[in-house]
């Protein structure tokens, strides 16, 4: 098939070409903007079945102008001392400014007997939005609540902020915007500066990013139909991860077309025989590759939150592009450029005793040391894994000198810092309610571990409803605040009800019921991950014992790399969690992209054992020849995501480094040393259940290469 398809491209490049183009320009020009779809509201991914979505349901049926997002202004003096009552009066000004403004999307502006802290050296009066955070609108009158209070303030000697879940969704979104145009950046000018020492050809250099630029702005073209057409949303995560994804894997398979072209060339075949036989032997791969990504990545539709769903058809997508381009407008585009694509000192000459022909000779030699010594290191970085700790406080993983992050600190220093986003509590009856109904509920609440304080119950205007607002103690975003919500305050309420029905909401809900759900999804997808991998790669390899050797091998290379993250981000820099979303997002990029080296170097071994040759003949020419192109794409790769650690932020540096550990791994480790040494220790085994035909005269060593012909690649 992949013969057929490499022949009939390289027969008809112009019409290949057209074809992408024309497909590319529309779905860029018709397809809407992927931002209309985006969203930072963690809600918004949850099913409605959880309490803190039932909660926020109740709250905008019977409390409109209360359920919206929340805001405070914090104001305090630029000197620090404490706010004078002329101070004080200026703050009740500017409450009674914004409120007669009326600005669209805000629902109240006001001050509250606790708006002044203890120490007297801040105030706080409140925001309520009309809607949830991430909304238009609500982004919209952040932006305007900010403005208006800067100049309102202007000249009194007093600083301003504003803090809360819809200030903290803007400046998150910001932060995402001004990340990927960093990551943009440094990814094109790492491929082009790596692509052009390894390849020593401008057009090289730059011809993968022409390529990959255009399929990128059609994937996300795609990506947004689909968001339009099911009406789902996506993560404000995925456009600087898409980026990564798509000019990471795809430099891959170019990459791989390279070498395999190169090598053919080198030993002297025609450019038109020469590509064709490159195109059919790792299409192979690339598609092999391709579908392990997007199995893994379809895994993720099982997921219930809805974070982890909407991410997977824009990882299917990207993957499926550039396997597309991989295996036409990629070939298409070397045979019209042909020499000109190695200019100007052309494909070289065969390195005759080359660190990876030395690296191969040893390995084969070695197997035995070599896996054992690897297993010990990588499982004392696996087993450093069990310390992984998570964090789900967005807030703080925001740059410091973020607007809202700075308000908070402001905040906290002289109220609670559950403050910053209020715990609301739901009760509902099918009879009216008075206040004596709700004593028992709201004393047991101020009971409850981790409440700093109660407000008194606020009735619905049919009294069939009441609204009891809880101020925590810690961070409302911390683990210690999301284990008191998920314990002490839901048992202090679900305990005391009053009346038909009492629920927990809040953002410290939203995440308790996040954190159930990602532990649940991390169960069943993980599982089947593996088992979509490990059918694809028994039907690439046609065997069973070699996949399991595979999936064993990249399993210890994520539970190294997640042991690594938590030795540098815990031990040594001293966070306070890792971002609760990288284990999964880990495993998926570290398991199913790394695979794709693992597979280049399976199918290799697999060649070169069916043509005949022995393990360890087939270790060595493997190693002498793949390990380069696997080195090359795993720099290239690993470094592209190493970008998302310029970004500024806490979960992408995470991640960054997280993927570029577990890449090089892959990449140095696993495909080049591991992967070769198992098989040259289980022999023919490895390729249990269908094993090569020994040749007439059994081989010991690789014959001379000769230059390819016609009827060889055919």
């Amino acid at each position: 098939m992949f013969a057929t398809l490499s022949r009939s491209v390289i027969a008809h490049p112009w019409r290949t070409i057209a074809v992408w183009l024309v497909a590319a320009g529309l779905v860029i020009a018709l397809s809407p903007s992927l931002s209309t779809y985006t969203t930072s509201n963690q809600q918004a991914f949850l099913p409605g079945s959880f309490e803190s979505v039932k909660a926020q349901n109740v709250g905008n049926k019977y409390f409109p102008a209360q359920s919206g997002a929340t805001g405070s202004i914090v104001v305090s003096r630029n000197d620090g001392g404490k706010l004078t009552s002329g101070d004080q009066q200026k703050v009740q000004g500017l409450v009674s400014s914004l409120s007669n403004d009326k600005i669209p999307g805000v629902t109240a502006v006001k001050l509250s007997s606790n708006s002044l802290a203890p120490n007297g050296k801040v105030m706080a009066p409140s925001v309520v939005f009309a809607g949830q955070p991430g909304d238009s609108k609500v982004n919209s009158a952040v932006d305007t609540v900010r403005s208006k209070t800067s100049s309102y303030l202007a000249g009194s000697g007093l600083k301003n902020g504003l803090t809360g879940n819809a200030a903290i969704s803007v400046d998150t979104t910001n932060a995402y915007d001004h990340a990927n145009t960093i990551i943009t950046i440094a990814t094109i000018v790492l491929i082009v500066g790596l692509l052009g020492i390894i390849f020593r050809s401008p057009l090289i250099s730059l011809l993968p990013i022409l390529v990959i630029g255009i399929v990128h702005s059609a994937a996300v073209g795609i990506t947004a139909d689909l968001a339009s057409l099911f009406g789902f949303q996506v993560s404000n995560s995925v456009a600087p991860i898409l980026v990564v994804v798509l000019f990471g894997v795809g430099t891959d398979y170019i990459v791989f077309l390279l070498f395999r072209y190169r090598e053919r060339l080198r030993h002297g075949a025609s450019h038109h025989d020469a590509l064709r036989f490159a195109s059919s032997k790792v299409g192979v791969v690339i598609a092999s590759s391709a579908l392990t990504v997007i199995g893994a990545f379809a895994a993720l539709l099982l997921a219930k939150l809805g974070s982890l769903q909407t991410l997977a058809p824009a990882l299917i997508v990207a993957v499926a592009s550039m396997l597309l381009t991989g295996l036409t407008l990629v070939p298409a585009l070397f045979i019209l450029l042909g020499s000109r694509l190695f200019w100007p000192l052309g494909p070289g000459q065969p390195a005759q005793n080359s660190v990876f022909a030395k690296e191969g000779r040893f390995v084969a030699r070695h197997p035995g040391l070599l896996a054992g010594c690897l297993a010990i290191v990588l499982g004392g970085l696996t087993a450093a894994a069990s310390g992984y700790s998570p964090t789900y406080n967005t807030l703080s993983e925001l740059p410091a000198s973020t607007a809202s992050q700075v308000a908070y600190n402001t905040l906290a220093s002289a109220f609670p810092a559950g403050s910053l986003s209020p715990t609301q509590v739901y009760t509902t009856s099918s009879k009216p309610l008075a206040q004596s109904d709700l004593q028992t509920l709201s004393s047991n609440l101020s009971k409850a571990k981790g409440v700093a304080q109660v407000a008194p119950p606020t009735l619905s205007s049919d009294n069939k409803a009441a609204l009891t607002t809880v101020i925590l103690k810690d961070d409302p975003y911390s683990n210690q605040a999301l284990d008191n919500v998920k314990g002490p305050v839901r048992n202090a309420a679900h305990s005391s009800a009053p009346a038909d029905q009492v629920l927990v909401g809040g953002q410290t809900s939203t995440f308790v019921d996040i954190r159930a759900q990602l532990r649940a999804d991390t169960k069943l997808v993980f599982p089947v991950a593996v088992g979509i991998i490990l059918v694809i790669l028994a039907i690439l390899l046609q065997a069973l014992v070699a996949p399991l050797n595979l999936l064993v091998g990249v399993a210890l290379a994520f539970g190294a790399t997640l042991g690594a993250s938590v030795i540098v981000f815990l031990d040594l820099l001293g966070f306070d969690g890792i971002d609760f979303s990288l284990p999964m997002t880990l495993y998926l990029f570290v398991v199913a992209i790394g695979t794709d080296y693992n597979i280049l170097m399976a199918s290799r071994l697999r060649e070169e054992f069916m043509n005949g040759y022995s393990a360890t003949d087939a270790t060595r020419i493997a190693i002498t020849n793949d390990a380069p192109t696997v080195a090359a794409a795993g720099i290239i790769l690993a470094l592209t995501f190493g970008s998302l650690m310029l970004a500024g932020l806490d979960n992408l540096t995470e991640l960054g480094f997280g993927v570029l550990t577990g890449i090089l791994i892959a990449g140095f480790v696993m495909a080049p040393v591991m992967i070769p040494a198992l098989s040259t220790l289980e022999g023919r085994l490895f390729w249990w259940p269908r094993h090569a035909r020994p040749p007439a005269v059994p081989r010991t060593s690789e014959p001379e290469p000769e230059p390819a012909t016609a009827a060889q690649t055919a």
